[in-house]
């Protein structure tokens, strides 16, 4: 028998228990309890089972599990290309909206941003740009003739700004005219906001001027058709083509990163973020107990942190200064965080690297048996190390000087000083060419599997520059597919930034009218404010 002081474990359960008469609860020794808790467990797990088939019928459910989404697109004859399962969702949840507009420009638009999330994710959401990404169709910059008698659409209409009372006709945006107009500059422009607050779409300013920025997303001068091969550099003049121009990426460094949020408090909540923004703030003693937790933190400049009695947990920070590590037997661990000096460990066990940006990572002490770090999915400026490290989806841009490396699907782009004979395992990675040598025997890889020695090509160079580590479009096909899974070799794998450029691509390919092709240009002037102009008096 039991004894009645247990509850339902079930909600059902608890409701069929408060439903009964207070006669027999009173009266009851725990049996009923008991066997009203089980009836609701059964009625639980029913329940259960029916929400969750109502919620695979629909792919932007929160609750849909992944696996149904294959067949959630057979059945509306979608083929999803995008590499991750939040894009897959949109995908399957706009097919029929983006098969009805099929080939319109905002078609096309929407299929750039939610297939390639082009948008920088900065900590401060005032410095976000509003559009990541814009489309210039070629056949409007191709010059032709005009025709005489043709009537002329408004400027509004054509997304350039009105002319001023009195000018000249010949300054009319929707004039097909060839011939720079060398007294008026040519940019894209915003207007101010309307009197509820709302924002105005940017227009172009001086439609026929010189061009603010050759070869940008706001250059509209017309041109002769350009047969060249398209790339990012040339052949977007073309009446065939679409040039949508993005947001380069960022990487680890989006605008701002070094300030963090600083808008005043309170701030609203955001709970799609996966991250809480990083805010400013002063470095917090060491504990006497417990681990040493560092989170969502900006630390001034040139604060270091030193850990001297406890394991660092380290995560979503931001240290414009050194870590230096210096405690026995214990795991350190650093994620979602940029460190710009030296993370230095002296003694202790594993440090745990995931997501992060480092400038220097130095490792004193250890042996060859036991790994003293593993790092995943991050980028490193140098690395030095005397005990055996591990590296997977790394980038390194300057010198890695260590004693034993196992390594996958990572890029070296500096110098590496070989030390073959040691156990070491490079798969899927870059190394230099004389690296790449000393690790291979009579051209069979000995410590090198499925190397390459290609050149990477980077955004940017500097650490801490945006677009640091991040590949370039035209990088070798050993780089941009060359992992053990197919994604771009390096720190940004995670993030699947090449095979995200293939999707938008493939699914462009499928939208576009049969003939055309679209070339993604990335623009940093995307990224900048644009000037604020009064629309003249017409």
């Amino acid at each position: 028998m039991s004894s009645g002081s247990g509850g339902t474990g079930s909600g059902l359960g608890a409701q069929l228990y408060g439903l009964l008469p207070e006669v027999y609860r009173t009266r009851d020794n725990g049996d009923l309890r008991d066997y009203l808790g089980a009836c609701g467990e059964v009625l639980d797990l029913v329940r259960g089972v029916m929400a969750q088939r109502l919620a695979d019928a629909f792919p932007d459910h929160p609750d849909a599990q992944g696996w149904t989404l294959p067949y959630l697109a057979e059945l509306l004859d979608v083929k999803l290309l995008s590499p991750a399962e939040p894009e897959q969702r949109r995908e399957l949840s706009q097919a029929v909206s983006l098969r009805q507009r099929k080939g319109t420009p905002g078609s096309v638009a929407q299929i750039a941003q939610d297939v390639g999330q082009y948008a920088w994710d900065t900590e401060d959401p005032r410095s976000e740009p509003p559009e990541p990404v814009y489309l210039q169709e070629g056949w409007r910059r191709v010059a032709v003739t005009p025709r005489v008698g043709q009537p002329l659409l408004p400027p509004e209409s054509l997304g350039a700004l009105p002319l001023p009372a009195g000018a000249p006709a010949r300054r009319h945006p929707a004039l097909p005219a060839a011939t720079v107009d060398l007294r008026y500059l040519s940019r894209k422009v915003a207007l101010p906001p309307r009197g509820d607050g709302s924002s105005l779409p940017p227009l172009q300013e001086n439609v026929h001027g010189i061009p603010a920025a050759p070869g940008h997303f706001d250059d509209v001068s017309r041109r002769t058709p350009d047969l060249r091969r398209p790339s990012a550099r040339q052949g977007q003049v073309h009446p065939k083509r679409v040039a949508v121009f993005t947001l380069p990426r960022v990487g680890f460094f989006p605008p701002g990163w070094e300030f963090g949020d600083t808008r005043p408090l309170p701030v609203p909540p955001e709970p799609s973020r996966v991250l809480p923004r990083r805010r400013q703030g002063l470095l917090p003693p060491e504990p006497e107990s417990g681990d040493y937790v560092l989170e969502n933190l900006v630390l001034p400049e040139g604060v270091d942190v030193i850990v001297g009695n406890r394991p660092l947990v380290m995560r979503n920070c931001v240290v414009q200064g050194s870590v230096y590590i210096d405690v026995p037997d214990t795991a350190h661990v650093i994620e979602d965080s940029i460190v710009t000096g030296m993370v230095s460990k002296n003694l202790g066990n594993a440090l745990v690297v995931r997501r992060s940006a480092i400038g220097d990572l130095l490792l004193e002490a250890g042996t060859l048996d036991v790994v003293g770090a593993t790092v995943e999915d991050s980028l490193l400026g140098s690395i030095e190390s005397t005990a055996l490290i591990t590296l997977l989806s790394v980038t390194v841009l300057d010198t890695m000087n260590v004693e034993r490396c196992f390594a996958n699907d990572s890029i070296f782009a500096g110098s590496v000083i070989p030390r073959p004979g040691e156990g070491n395992c490079f798969r899927y990675c870059r190394l230099p060419e004389a690296a790449l040598a000393a690790y291979t025997v009579e051209g069979q890889p000995a410590e090198a599997y499925a190397c390459t020695s290609e050149v990477p090509r980077f955004r940017a160079t500097a650490f801490g520059a945006p677009g640091a580590g991040v590949l370039a479009s035209d990088s070798g096909a050993r780089l941009l597919d060359g992992a053990e899974d197919g994604g771009e070799l390096g720190a940004y794998r995670h993030r699947r930034y090449a095979l995200r450029d293939e999707a938008v691509l493939a699914r462009l390919r499928e939208s576009l009218p049969a003939g055309m092709s679209a070339i993604l240009v990335p623009d940093e002037r995307l990224g900048l404010a644009l000037p604020v102009v009064t629309p003249p008096s017409t």
